[in-house]
């Protein structure tokens, strides 16, 4: 078959159809009407318009800490993990102040890290000082 035969049916040549000339297929029958658009419960001209859940969410990190004043929170974490761990040993895990701190480095801590320093801290090779 040559490049410049005619695809049976669609009076195209072959080197048309590979470099995509043919036209493109139309959205719907010609003479119907296309359907309407998604149910009007789904589509919001802005954002005001969209109901808003009943629920309250509070959100709350770690406050700022005068010893760490810089962008990079990694000693921060570190801190606070070192002072629930210390915490839990003196005063017991059900204390509102472990409590405290727990909150504090689970909202500053990668969660690979936490569960990294878990598995130390289990093993007794972690090398801070709890």
């Amino acid at each position: 078959m040559n490049q410049n035969d005619v695809v049976q049916g669609d009076n195209l040549t072959l080197s048309e159809v590979i470099t995509g000339k043919q036209a493109p297929d139309p959205a719907h029958e010609y003479g119907t009407v296309s359907p309407p658009p998604s149910s009007p419960d789904q589509s919001y001209r802005n954002e005001d318009e969209v109901p808003q859940p009943n629920v309250e969410i509070e959100l709350k990190t770690a406050p700022g800490d005068w010893r760490f004043p810089v962008q990079n929170q990694t000693r921060h974490c570190y801190t606070r993990y070192l002072e629930y761990h210390r915490c839990i040993k003196e005063k017991g895990k059900d204390d509102p102040a472990c409590e405290k701190f727990a909150r504090y480095y689970r909202s500053l801590c990668p969660l690979e890290w936490i569960q990294r320093w878990n598995e130390q801290v289990e093993q007794g090779t972690f090398p801070g000082p709890i």
